[in-house]
């Protein structure tokens, strides 16, 4: 059985139009030690528990103020080392976006290419998945289900029906693709090569460091899949 976290992200402050769904795939007989690690580095960082963290947090003062935006960073270049194991990767993250916007309309066609790319890990209670969605009041859930039924992934059995989640610190699986989400929109979004740069009245030395610290972080991702949209 695998469980399937999925998030959103947009970037207003970067471009209006930008819109990404992400997916965390983690084994069941993986989540024990991934969950007891990441509670371990979250504690760490001292992070205040009556506030949710965000991967919009990141490089800010927003959420708890006593904790450093060097201790933020930290703790998610550690989060994202928890994509390995002994052996093989811990957990695996999909990541699609478009240029679309935020709509329900577009939320379900990068969900359903978020799950079209899913694979079982064999056959029986190994083609299980159950999936776990940050709640999305905009999103009838009738229509996930649809989306869900009309998949031609005919290889994976969905566990009951797609959850509604109400996140919070507990909800360790739905940090990871929110913060993971937040990242990767950080690097589609940077300007590349010089022609770019030129387009987008270069970038200053602040965003620079910042583009270069997510690069690190990203990087340590064993496990990365990007989906043409």
């Amino acid at each position: 059985m695998q469980f399937i976290f999925i998030d959103e992200v947009e970037q207003h402050q970067k471009n209006e139009k930008f819109f990404g769904l992400g997916a965390v795939i983690l084994n069941y007989y993986s989540y024990k030690k991934f969950k007891d690690e990441f509670i371990s580095e979250f504690e760490k960082m001292r992070w205040d528990k009556k506030i949710e963290f965000k991967g919009k947090y990141l490089f800010s003062k927003s959420g708890d103020k006593d904790v450093s935006v060097d201790k933020r960073i930290n703790f998610v270049r550690e989060l994202s080392k928890m994509s390995i194991s002994k052996k093989n990767s811990r957990f695996t993250f999909l990541f699609c976006y478009n240029y679309a916007g935020n709509s329900e309309k577009n939320y379900l066609k990068l969900f359903a290419k978020l799950v079209s790319k899913i694979k079982p890990k064999g056959g029986g209670a190994k083609s299980i998945i159950a999936i776990f969605v940050d709640e999305n009041k905009s999103i009838n859930r009738n229509e996930l289900i649809e989306t869900l039924n009309s998949n031609k992934n005919k290889k994976v059995n969905i566990f009951e029906r797609p959850y509604s989640v109400v996140s919070d610190n507990n909800t360790i699986g739905i940090i990871t693709v929110d913060v993971l989400c937040y990242l990767k929109s950080w690097i589609e979004l940077s300007p590349r090569g010089n022609e770019q740069l030129k387009l987008f009245g270069g970038i200053n030395e602040t965003d620079k460091e910042k583009i270069k610290i997510v690069k690190e972080i990203v990087e340590n991702i064993k496990s990365i899949k990007d989906i043409e949209c």
